[in-house]
């Protein structure tokens, strides 16, 4: 008997090592740079479009759209850096970039265009995700210098407003199909 159990359990420990390792159907891409030594990704859509941030050749971070192997370069808002955090299944990219006077803003880029989202009345904002349907969340300073969620929904940035508290901060990461 103790041979017996002594056979399953080599048996057993065998299957398990020599079972192959599988990736259940993924594997690993490089997707490239845009020319520099180093680029993140931060979210692939339904499609298995990619976005992030790249090192150009010049050590600018830009944001990308990686598809079908092509990595594109979403420019910035007239700064130096750029960061794409998030993409809907309709191909519209939200992020980070510097502007021409130095401030961060959110930004959509759709259709080879970045279009600026502005802030709450402050110097910074961040879209952080967009949905489906286009509607944008982030967070942006507001003019009183605190630091708030916001919605951005056709053109207009709504104040989410925060729970109060010694802090008076809020921020947007995610946002569904039904807003």
């Amino acid at each position: 008997m103790k041979s017996g159990v002594a056979l399953l359990i080599v048996i057993l420990a065998t299957l398990f090592v020599v079972q192959p390792t599988y990736a259940y159907g993924y594997s690993l891409i490089d997707l490239g740079t845009l020319g520099g030594n180093l680029s993140f990704a931060f979210k692939v859509n339904n499609l298995g479009v990619v976005v992030g941030s790249s090192y150009t050749a010049s050590g600018e971070l830009h944001a990308f759209l990686w598809r079908n192997g092509v990595m594109t370069d979403l420019g910035t808002l007239g700064g130096t850096d750029s960061v794409a955090l998030s993409i809907n299944d309709r191909g519209q990219v939200v992020g980070w970039s510097d502007t021409a006077s130095g401030e961060l803003h959110a930004f959509l880029w759709e259709d080879g265009m970045m279009t600026d989202l502005g802030t709450l009345d402050g110097t910074r904002s961040i879209a952080e995700d967009i949905n489906n349907l286009g509607q944008v969340v982030g967070v942006s300073k507001t003019a009183s210098g605190a630091i708030h969620a916001f919605l951005w929904t056709k053109g207009v940035m709504t104040d989410l407003g925060s729970l109060g508290g010694d802090t008076s901060c809020s921020e947007a990461m995610s946002i569904n199909d039904r807003g």
